[in-house]
């Protein structure tokens, strides 16, 4: 009798997980997680509407010269049949600092890399004014009330009189809205010689882009 008694906690225990099990290697709260990633492919999470799928974690070997490639992650992330993949990497040879591409803007989270020696987590948490995040082009971001869409981004050029190209920029497009207006600004290539953002002033927000390239905008909202 006694071992039938185990054996039916023992089948309880797998059908059901013990509350706090299922959590053990994973750091959740209500509005984040954090997830350890091993190198290679890891398995999809589900978190909230999301499921996390860190498709491959690429992490080179210590090189005997200073160069080193970035840790890279390839990240699909799906919510209510709409499906992203996008990447994730830490430069560890940048001059000052490590260079980044992330926290990556996808709907209402944000998404991120902590790394810690050997260690490398993913990091998820919901996206709020004052983060600075990155937005993939045709990505939106939602900030409460807020909705962000990286709508185009065309590359164009100037040339002298003779015909000689003289520079090269890009016009991005961004759409803006909240629940009762939209509006899409435009704007140019921010000046790499001066280390200045530049600030867009949109109903009681701020909208700053901090960098920008072809293929995402790191963007900044602020509430006046």
């Amino acid at each position: 009798m006694k071992l039938t008694i185990i054996h039916i906690l023992l089948l309880l225990c797998i059908v059901f997980e013990i509350p706090g099990y299922a959590q053990s290697e994973q750091d959740m709260t209500h509005n984040s997680i954090s997830i350890p990633l091993k190198i290679g492919e890891n398995p999809s999470i589900h978190f909230q509407t999301l499921k996390i799928e860190p498709v491959n974690l690429f992490k080179p070997l210590e090189a005997k010269n200073k160069h080193v490639s970035p840790i890279q992650l390839e990240l699909k992330i799906t919510e209510n049949n709409t499906e992203h993949t996008t990447f994730l990497w830490h430069n560890t040879d940048a001059p000052d600092s490590p260079k980044t591409n992330y926290p990556k803007a996808f709907n209402d989270y944000v998404f991120s890399l902590t790394i810690n020696k050997e260690d490398v987590a993913l990091v998820v948490e919901k996206l709020n004014y004052g983060t600075p995040f990155f937005i993939d082009l045709g990505q939106t971001a939602v900030i409460k009330n807020i909705t962000v869409l990286f709508e185009t981004c065309i590359g164009e050029w100037s040339e002298d009189l003779n015909g000689n190209q003289v520079a090269a920029f890009n016009t991005y497009s961004v759409s803006l809205c909240d629940e009762n207006n939209q509006e899409t600004i435009s704007f140019t290539s921010l000046d790499t010689s001066v280390k200045n953002e530049l600030v867009i002033a949109w109903k009681n927000y701020k909208f700053l882009v901090l960098e920008d390239s072809e293929n995402a905008l790191k963007l900044m909202i602020l509430e006046k």
